[in-house]
């Protein structure tokens, strides 16, 4: 049998190696889970974008996202990490402006582009994206990335690079690509998962020990917690597990990555860093 064509709107893309500098550093806004808005000016990037209330058994426990006064959504680029429900959300990205480009792992594009009305495009480890002064750069991760059986594709993390590089881990376990990140890319912002949505973890997620191991090795100058505090499943309830993650991370990191600050942010606070 011959395989499917991929869709047309689904392309491939390799820029530049070297960014382009941009201008004033980054904000950083948090809007729960492992969406995360970066803005470089007028560049807007946002990670794995789960923007409802609702996702099957689970419950938004934070308020609901808002993206703040500066955001216009005009140049915004999107990152997903993996395929697993709550980082790969199809209505939450029918929410975003039909200009916006979808970046996401290799054999995920022909799945998504049939789904959405946005421009998707597969890049991999060893690719790059440039959009406008920035540019993106997938990075490994260890964690499953199977959407159901005969959909699948790699799970990956992002180098975001314009005067500031953030390190974007998306979902993960810990491995020794901490290492080669830190060495390659110098990660000047860390955005580190260290818990997940309810009182147990699964097979490959950072817990605040091991997302403070990995920080030792990234050795970004500023860590910030996500992954934590935004979902909990229904029937279930509220407890240390919604709060608890970033401070034993902030606790953990203390001792093990002293040189780096760590900056907790509650859902839809933000934070500037300058270049």
């Amino acid at each position: 049998m011959r395989p499917e064509p991929a869709a047309p709107s689904c392309v491939v893309r390799q820029a530049p190696r070297e960014p382009t500098p941009g201008y004033g550093g980054v904000t950083v806004r948090w809007l729960g889970h492992a969406t995360v808005l970066l803005r470089y000016g007028h560049q807007e990037i946002m990670t794995d974008p789960l923007l409802r209330m609702r996702l099957f058994h689970l419950r938004r426990h934070a308020d609901a996202p808002s993206f703040g006064p500066a955001y216009s959504g005009r140049r915004l680029t999107v990152l997903i990490s993996h395929l697993h429900q709550d980082h790969l959300d199809v209505p939450s990205l029918r929410m975003l402006p039909t200009s916006a480009t979808v970046v996401v792992p290799p054999g995920a594009g022909f799945y998504l582009a049939k789904r959405i009305p946005h421009t998707v495009v597969e890049l991999g480890v060893g690719q790059t994206l440039r959009t406008g002064e920035v540019v993106i750069t997938p990075v490994p991760a260890l964690h499953g990335g199977r959407r159901r059986p005969g959909i699948g594709a790699v799970a990956q993390g992002y180098m975001v690079r314009g005067d500031t590089s953030v390190y974007f881990a998306g979902d993960t376990g810990f491995f020794d690509g901490f290492a080669e990140v830190g060495a390659t890319h110098h990660p000047h912002v860390a955005l580190l998962p260290v818990w997940g949505y309810g009182p147990r973890l699964g097979k490959h997620h950072l817990t605040p020990h091991s997302a403070a191991c990995a920080l030792s090795l990234l050795r970004a100058s500023v860590a910030i917690p996500i992954h934590w505090g935004t979902l909990r499943p229904f029937g279930v309830r509220a407890g240390g597990f919604l709060t608890d993650p970033p401070l034993d991370f902030a606790r953990h990191a203390a001792a093990l990555a002293p040189r780096s600050h760590v900056r907790i942010l509650k859902p839809c606070e933000e934070m500037h860093v300058a270049a």
